[in-house]
């Protein structure tokens, strides 16, 4: 019996999604990716032992959607430049550049050891052919000015502070989409938060078709002005604000 391909694997998973799905993504790329993930995992540290058994739902399928939500509600196209904060080895932000149209990618991180991994993959490997639309930074979030149109992240710093970590990141008018599980409940902090980084909430996109995993929604925090005096503060700031947040 042959081997499945990647697009049945998927398929097998979300069999009313994936003809949505298909069209939009060069579905190699996508299998080399998964290959490269699976295939570094150890030497990259990229999951725990148990996600390291279910990275094609839970980690690429995950993001596939996300991307796809990205894209067809109109805050991702062709023209974009878009950075993922605290990539990892490049989740969700390399699924953008496998898009039959593909943004140009800027993959972030500041620890090496994982996204190294990507970036040799992508200069030599299988991933050659994305080459020219995907770039790596190795850098702090907090320390990068740069004028990009979308920034996003999943899960690298807590919501709503992930909006005063990038917020010298994202231009003027441009977006932070951080993708989310449950929601915020403490609407005072979140309002506060995004004020004093420039920050109003656009919108709130429900991810439905990601129940088979939990809650996952994603925020588009539109950049109207600059951060007000004092802001964003020091890293070691924003890390005591969100463990006393968080108990």
């Amino acid at each position: 019996m042959s081997e499945k391909t990647i697009q049945e694997e998927i398929q097998s998973i979300i069999p009313d999604l994936f003809p949505v799905l298909e069209p939009e993504f060069d579905w190699e790329l996508v299998k080399h990716f998964y290959e490269f993930l699976k295939r570094d995992n150890e030497k990259g540290g990229f999951f725990s032992k148990n996600d390291s058994e279910k990275i094609l739902e839970r980690h690429i399928l995950e993001s596939l959607i996300f991307v796809w939500k990205m894209k067809t509600t109109g805050y991702v196209s062709r023209e974009t430049n878009i950075a993922d904060v605290g990539t990892g080895p490049g989740l969700p932000g390399f699924l953008f550049a496998v898009l039959k149209k593909a943004p140009h990618v800027f993959l972030v991180d500041s620890q090496k050891r994982k996204l190294a991994l990507l970036e040799t993959e992508v200069t030599s490997g299988s991933l050659s052919k994305v080459s020219k639309r995907v770039e790596f930074i190795f850098a702090r979030t907090e320390e990068i000015n740069s004028n990009f149109d979308v920034v996003t992240s999943r899960a690298m710093v807590p919501y709503p502070y992930i909006a005063e970590v990038t917020t010298r990141m994202v231009k003027q008018k441009g977006i932070l989409c951080p993708f989310l599980a449950q929601p915020y409940q403490d609407l005072e902090k979140e309002t506060e938060v995004l004020s004093n980084n420039g920050f109003v909430l656009k919108k709130e996109i429900p991810i439905p078709e990601l129940e088979f995993v939990g809650k996952r929604h994603i925020k588009i925090l539109q950049k109207n002005s600059l951060p007000k005096k004092g802001y964003p503060r020091e890293w070691k700031e924003i890390v005591k604000e969100t463990k006393s947040k968080n108990g």
